[in-house]
């Protein structure tokens, strides 16, 4: 453990521990697995994020940049049109630059 406390992962694992519905936790633990290169990790936690709230848009993004990164193109093109579609739904037009970036990708 580092002297500065746990880590990231660490601190998200103690908490899903206590609290295994708390989808915050799941998408911070999902986040510091993918900033750690954890992809395989970091893509079944943010498939738990979407299997309960799958409307997250966030969460859609975050998957298919790992899939994107992971070389599964197919199965990103299809993960980001969903977060298109969200985001479009919601209202959100920040997220459409990353998505068509990710898009570019595919």
């Amino acid at each position: 453990m580092p002297l500065d406390g746990p880590s990231r992962i660490e601190r998200n694992e103690q908490i899903l521990a206590k609290m295994p519905d708390n989808h915050l936790a799941r998408f911070g633990l999902a986040n510091a697995l993918f900033d750690e290169g954890r992809l395989a990790d970091a893509e079944r936690e943010y498939r738990l994020c979407l299997e309960k709230q799958p409307e997250w848009m966030a969460v859609a993004i975050s998957l298919g940049r790992c899939l994107v990164l992971r070389g599964a193109l197919d199965e990103a093109r299809v993960v980001l049109a969903a977060a298109r579609e969200m985001a479009l739904r919601q209202g959100h037009s920040s997220p459409l630059a990353e998505i068509a970036d990710l898009e570019s990708r595919c």
